[in-house]
């Protein structure tokens, strides 16, 4: 066998994004209260897909309780480029 290295292509990869301590106010979450000693960079908001299509979640990374979950789009991260075009 040879000794020639293979690249596999890296996968779809999920982006975690920072929630702020505003946000979490916002959505009714007492840091104090519901989750003593986090912060709110234990938070992430990140889209999931479940039976009932995408959503776009809220979780507290430590025990990924879902502090929101709301709607996103039909197809999730892909975008259609024929998306936001308008036909008369």
């Amino acid at each position: 066998m040879s000794e020639k290295e293979t690249k596999v292509p890296e996968g779809p990869s999920v982006q975690r994004e920072a929630v702020t301590e505003n946000e979490l106010r916002a959505l009714g979450v007492d840091l104090a209260r519901d989750f003593p000693g986090s912060t709110a960079d234990d938070f992430k908001s990140y889209p999931v897909l479940s039976e009932g299509g995408w959503f776009k979640v809220v979780k507290h990374q430590k025990t990924l309780q879902t502090v929101s979950r709301e709607p996103w789009a039909l197809l999730g991260p892909v975008s259609l480029t024929s998306e936001g075009l308008e036909l008369d």
